[in-house]
Order: structure tokens, then sequence, then C-alpha cells
């Protein structure tokens, strides 16, 4: 009984360090500078949400007008940035039904980005436009 009873306790407070270990790995990330909600006035790209994840990677979400109704704006779901050893420039890729497309953000400064989107359709076609974007407060 003695031998269940410490068995239960060994369990249970390794489960507590784990839980907590992984809260604070989470807490000890280096905060990202892209952290946060941006915004254009191009439909193309209206926002970008920029977050890092549990596994102290930055991720983001685009966002754009959606195609059946203006009035509002779709998510194209979330995606892990790729690891860049410049801080100052990440990019965040996309892959469609009938195309690639590749984000590139680039920090100018605490509040301003600009997105270089790339599109390359299956059928050969490229589009590449770039984006002024303003982290919203």
């Amino acid at each position: 009984m003695a031998m269940l009873l410490t068995a239960a306790l060994t369990l249970s407070l390794s489960v507590v360090l784990t839980v907590t270990s992984a809260k604070e790995a989470a807490a000890s990330c280096s905060a990202n500078r892209f952290n946060g909600t941006w915004r254009s006035s191009d439909a193309r790209l209206k926002r970008i949400d920029v977050w890092q994840g549990q596994d102290c990677h930055p991720y983001a979400r685009a966002w754009s007008v959606c195609e059946n109704d203006s009035s509002h704006i779709c998510s194209w779901g979330n995606r892990r940035m790729g690891d860049s050893p410049d801080p100052n420039f990440q990019f965040v890729g996309y892959n469609w039904n009938n195309a690639d497309e590749v984000l590139h953000l680039r920090m100018q400064d605490s509040s301003h980005i600009s997105v270089w989107d790339h599109t390359d359709y299956h059928s050969g076609k490229k589009v590449s436009f770039t984006v002024a974007m303003y982290k919203s407060s």
C-alpha cells in the first residue's frame, strides 16, 4: 500500500513539474518584434496576425478581402514563419489548390513592415506586389 501511494505521489509530482516546465519554457521565448496585428489598405493582403508559438517560433495568419463578400476579410490559415538568420526578415508560405504563395515580411521599424507577396500559379503565371503594413494599437 505504501509503495502504491509513493508511486501515485511521484507520478502527480512529475505531471506538475512537466506542466510547469512547459509554461516556463514558453515564457522564456524571446519576444518577436513582429508580434501583433498588422494592417494595410490593400484588399489582397488586409491584415497579418503574428504571435509566438509554444515552440518559440513565430507564427502568422494572413487575411484578405473575401472573394464572395467584400465587406468581410477571410483568414488564409495559420502558418509557421520560416527560419531566418536576419530578425528583420521573415517569410510565410501558403500552398493553394492552384498556386504557391510566399509572403516576405521586412521589418522597417517597430510600427511599419513591408510585405512582398509572390504567387506562382500552376498555370505558369507569376504575380508579385508589395504592401505597406502598419501595426494596430
